[in-house]
C-alpha cells in the first residue's frame, strides 16, 4: 500500500543519484531527502524538484528513512554506513547503484546496522558526462537493472528494489549473486570503458573532425571518463577484469595475425563469427525476471 510516511534517502546527487531522485518522485508517495556535499548541487536539486529536502550531511537524510539509496563511490558507501550506524532506522532497506559488488557486499554485511538489510542494485544506465546537471528523470527508461541480494536480504527487501527498478523505468531486470554480477560487468562495462580509453590513449595525430563519423563516435563516446571513479571500479573488480582483458588481447592478436599474413579466409571467418555473436548477444534476454 502507498504510505505517505515513507521516506527515501538518496546519498550523492551526481548523474545517477540525481536521476534516481528525479525518477523516484511519486514512488510510494515518499518524501525524498537528498544529500550532497556540494552546495550548488543541493541548491539545484531543491530548485528543480529532484528532492523534497536536501542536506550536506548523510545523517539528516538517513534518519527515519525506510529506503536508503547510496549513490557514491564504493569506498564512500562503506564509510557512510560506518559513520551512521546508529542513525539508520530499524527495518530500513539499504541499496546502492555501484558498478562493483563482491567486495562491497562483504564489507557492508560486516558492518550492517542492527535490524537493517542490504540489497545491492546496479542500474545499467549512464552518460559520458557526470554531475547533477547531467541528471534526468528519463535516464533509466528501458534500461537493465541488476539486483544482487546478499546474506541479509529478505524476499520483501528484494521485492521492494524490484518495484523501485520498475518504477524508475527499468524493463530488463534480473537477480544475480554479487560474484555473477562482477563477472559479467567486467565484460559489458569495465572492458568497454578500457577499450574506449585505449583507443584514445594513443591516436593518429594527423586526424581531425573531418575524418570522424559514427564508428569513431560510438567507439570512443565513453572515453570522456570520470578518472577517479573508474580507477576505483577497475581495481575493485581487478580479478574478473584481468580475465576479460586477457581474452580481449587474445582476440586482437587473432585479427593482427590474420592481417599480417594476408589471410583473407581467416579474417572473413573471424568477422562472420563476430557478426553472429553480436546478433545473438543483442537478442539474449535476462533468464531471471520477476513480476
Amino acid at each position: 500500500m502507498e504510505n505517505s510516511d515513507f521516506k527515501i534517502a538518496v546519498i550523492g546527487l551526481g548523474i545517477i543519484g540525481g536521476s534516481m531522485a528525479y525518477a523516484l518522485n511519486g514512488f510510494k508517495n515518499a518524501t525524498i531527502h537528498g544529500c550532497d556535499i556540494d552546495p550548488d548541487t543541493r541548491k539545484k536539486a531543491l530548485e528543480r524538484s529532484a528532492v523534497h529536502q536536501v542536506s550536506p550531511d548523510a545523517a539528516s537524510a538517513i534518519e527515519n528513512a525506510d529506503l536508503v539509496v547510496l549513490c557514491t563511490y564504493p569506498e564512500m558507501i562503506v564509510n557512510t554506513i560506518q559513520k551512521n550506524l546508529k542513525i539508520f532506522k530499524k527495518g530500513a532497506i539499504i541499496t546502492d547503484v555501484c558498478g562493483v559488488k563482491t567486495k562491497l557486499a562483504q564489507e557492508i554485511e560486516e558492518i550492517l546496522p542492527e535490524g537493517c538489510q542490504y540489497v545491492g542494485g546496479h542500474p545499467m544506465a549512464g552518460k559520458e558526462t557526470h554531475g547533477f546537471d547531467s541528471a534526468a528523470p528519463e535516464l533509466f527508461g528501458m534500461c537493465g537493472y541488476i539486483i544482487t541480494p546478499s546474506a541479509s536480504s529478505t524476499n520483501d527487501g528484494i521485492g521492494l528494489i524490484y518495484q523501485m527498478a520498475k518504477y524508475i523505468g527499468a524493463t530488463r531486470i534480473c537477480v544475480a549473486t554479487p560474484e555473477e554480477h562482477d563477472s559479467v560487468i567486467a565484460y559489458t562495462s569495465d572492458l568497454m570503458h578500457i577499450s574506449a580509453s585505449a583507443l584514445c590513449l594513443d591516436y593518429n595525430k594527423k586526424m581531425n573532425r573531418a575524418y570522424t563519423a559514427g564508428a569513431f563516435r560510438d567507439c570512443t563516446r565513453i572515453a570522456n571518463i570520470n578518472p577517479p571513479l573508474w580507477t576505483e571500479l577497475f581495481l575493485e573488480n581487478r580479478n574478473f577484469l584481468l580475465e576479460e582483458l586477457g581474452t580481449y588481447i587474445n582476440s586482437l592478436n587473432k585479427f593482427k595475425i590474420a592481417i599480417e599474413e594476408k589471410n583473407a579466409d581467416e579474417l572473413c571467418k573471424l568477422l562472420a563469427t563476430v557478426r553472429e555473436n553480436k546478433l545473438y548477444m543483442q537478442e539474449k534476454e535476462p533468464e531471471i525476471q520477476g513480476d
